[in-house]
């Protein structure tokens, strides 16, 4: 599963951008996280969990962290599936934890079934430190790939 996450966020965001090394405040940096362990439930029922494990690279393919996803549903209706998720994204300049919920279109919870989704970052630690505000993630096949760009 690839889920685009672009970092919206205030402030604090920006200056840590600008902060990564090799990167400017109008450039984004981006980590892609390949999904290696863990997966979603096929029979889904409210008050399950689920978590995934994911390697993440740069850019140039690089290794350098790892991001664990962690979700419970929170309620199931009709074809639909409401999860509250957790992502914890580590790399070399600190970590990033962004939280909210998924609402996936059918009971599998597969790839390619979420809406469009908006997370909001809870914490972060290192460069991230003081963080805020919003996270847009799109869902896909693959992995997850994160955004950090400029905001306004």
């Amino acid at each position: 599963m690839l889920r685009t996450i672009s970092i919206a966020a205030t402030a604090a965001v920006a200056a840590v951008i600008a902060a990564t090394p090799s990167a400017s405040a109008a450039e984004t940096t981006e980590y892609r996280a390949v999904v290696v362990g863990g997966g979603k439930p096929l029979g889904v029922v409210e008050g399950q969990s689920w978590g995934t494990y994911a390697m993440v690279r740069d850019a140039a393919g690089k290794q350098v962290g790892d991001d664990s996803v962690a979700c419970v549903v929170e309620k199931t209706r009709d074809t639909r599936v409401i999860a509250k998720c957790t992502h914890t994204l580590r790399v070399p300049e600190g970590s990033l934890i962004v939280q909210g919920i998924h609402h996936y279109r059918d009971q599998t919870v597969m790839p390619g079934t979420a809406d469009p989704m908006r997370l909001m970052i809870v914490r972060g630690s290192g460069a991230y430190a003081g963080a805020s505000g919003s996270v847009d993630v799109v869902e896909a096949v693959g992995g997850y790939t994160y955004t950090f760009g400029p905001t306004g």
